[in-house]
């Protein structure tokens, strides 16, 4: 079949966070990331004929997470999440500070290039609101879970969180292209560019501070 229309970003704001479900489209084959909740609304974004190659967790938080496990049994497809947060999601732990179980197997992420699915894409580790947070980037998107906001960041004060991982990882972000766009796990999308211009913990950060 000849998939007329390429990627395509579906952003979902759910639950009482207004979290950012994206459910990312391209040639026939989704990924699913950071289903907060309401798994049929994430579903009714998802057509028939298209393959749900994976559901990718930016981050362990349960507003991120809360609709792994029916997404998984719709779909049956890999459930992905850094090895830092594992114990937020993993039942044995109990629930903790803004988590909750996923019974669903999980597979890691590996910093760097990942081939998920039909999806070629860049992990890139930033720990400071959870020791697990990364961001994922495919081609001139990213995702940036709670590491980036439109205008500011994420909190470092919940379990795990850490000012100083927060620093070293906005200089990171601060450092990829200015036309990428991102998109948040809360609030509107922005791009780089934008965000070293007026985001006040990007516009003074530097390599001479901290």
């Amino acid at each position: 079949m000849l998939f007329l229309n390429a990627m395509k970003v579906d952003t979902l704001p759910i639950g009482l966070y207004q979290e950012n479900t994206y459910v990312l489209h391209d040639q026939g084959h989704v990924l699913i990331i950071d289903p907060g909740g309401h798994a049929e609304y994430v579903a009714a974004a998802i057509k028939n004929d298209e393959t749900v190659d994976a559901i990718l967790l930016t981050h362990g938080h349960e507003d991120h997470t809360a609709a792994a496990d029916d997404l998984y049994d719709l779909y049956h497809c890999p459930i992905y999440l850094h090895p830092g947060d594992a114990f937020m999601v993993d039942p044995k732990y109990g629930t903790g500070s803004f988590s909750r179980p996923v019974y669903s197997p999980i597979q890691e992420f590996t910093e760097g290039k990942m081939k998920i699915g039909a999806f070629d894409l860049d992990i890139i580790f930033t720990p400071g609101h959870s020791k697990g947070s990364v961001c994922v980037l495919y081609r001139n998107r990213l995702f940036s879970g709670d590491t980036l906001f439109a205008g500011s960041i994420g909190r470092t004060d919940l379990e795990g969180g850490d000012d100083a991982e927060m620093v070293q990882s906005l200089k990171r972000l601060r450092e990829l292209p200015g036309d990428l766009w991102v998109y948040p796990g809360h609030g509107y999308a922005t791009t780089i560019a934008q965000e070293k211009e007026t985001n006040p913990f990007l516009h003074y950060l530097r390599a001479d501070l901290y």
